[in-house]
């Protein structure tokens, strides 16, 4: 007879949010027969089918709804107890899912990784590199760095940091193109195109007082990853619209420079992003303030209220 279990309950409160068998058993690593099974085996011990499935969508059917709010209730009651019972102890523990931009992760990865490994040894630390926006039926992490928001309301998007976003080139770059002297003068340029995740493709931004301006530009050299238009920059392939933090070092270093001493740099916020739950996941708050207060990604950024 078959026996309900957390890991039931999670699994149909896991489908019901990825809208789909096939992708809930890639997400979890599991073969999508296995996830089908499990499903028939638990409708077939409550006597009710869950979801309708058919080849174009997948429903809750209306008993299906109802299971799923005790489901969901059941596992937000079990994390609260376990977070609460880790937050009791002398030490942290368990595991904690990091995802940032690999730029992210390039930056952080030496200080803050290594003082939250030392200060948290009990904590199994697991961080990934990402090269796209946040997506709510992909989030697979208790916590993800990134420049956009995710705009869904069983998550919260938290500002994690401001840094601003500067015009840069090498000066060997410089010596042979000539400085530009304002900002119309860019596109006169070889450009190195970065394409934010928070930005559309083809726009740049600079600060005009207070105001906020437009720039289009065009290049024939466009990356979708920051690591790779940072490099470019500093071979000398042209002039880049990058965040301050990852180009600190360069400056220091005399290989890249700040173009119209800085006048136009555009501020912005990065994100701590994770799932909204009742509780606190303590280790992923952990992470966060230790990121946030070593100020590499940028001064921290005023918590909302």
């Amino acid at each position: 007879m078959h026996q309900i279990s957390l890991d039931d309950l999670r699994l149909v409160n896991h489908i019901a949010k990825v809208g789909s068998f096939a992708r809930a058993a890639d997400s979890l690593a599991q073969p999508r027969p296995s996830v089908t099974r499990r499903i028939k085996q638990l409708e077939s011990h409550l006597g009710v089918v869950l979801f309708q499935r058919s080849t174009r969508q997948l429903a809750l059917t209306p008993e299906g709804e109802a299971f799923l709010q005790h489901s969901q209730a059941i596992e937000m009651q079990w994390l609260e107890a376990t977070e609460r019972m880790k937050t009791t102890t002398c030490e942290p523990s368990g595991k904690l899912r990091v995802s940032a931009l690999g730029l992210f992760n390039r930056v952080i990865a030496g200080p803050v990784l290594s003082e939250f490994v030392r200060k948290y040894p009990n904590i199994d630390l697991e961080l990934r590199s990402t090269w796209s926006a946040p997506d709510a039926t992909k989030f697979d992490v208790d916590l993800m760095f990134n420049t956009k928001p995710l705009n869904d309301k069983s998550f919260v998007s938290e500002p994690l940091s401001l840094t601003k976003r500067d015009f840069y080139a090498s000066p060997e770059y410089l010596k042979t193109a000539g400085t530009p002297s304002n900002i119309q003068e860019l596109n006169d340029h070889h450009l190195v195109v970065l394409n934010y995740t928070d930005l559309g493709d083809g726009d740049w931004y600079w600060q005009d007082g207070d105001q906020l301006q437009t720039l289009p530009v065009h290049s024939h050299l466009r990356l979708d990853e920051a690591e790779a238009a940072l490099q470019m920059t500093l071979l000398g392939h042209g002039i880049c619209w990058l965040p301050d933090f990852c180009c600190n070092q360069y400056l220091e270093s005399g290989q890249l420079v700040r173009l119209f001493d800085g006048r136009f740099a555009t501020p912005g916020p990065l994100w701590a992003i994770y799932p909204r739950t009742p509780f606190e996941n303590h280790r992923m708050r952990l992470f966060i303030e230790m990121a946030r207060a070593s100020e590499l990604l940028g001064e921290p950024a005023p918590r909302r209220r």
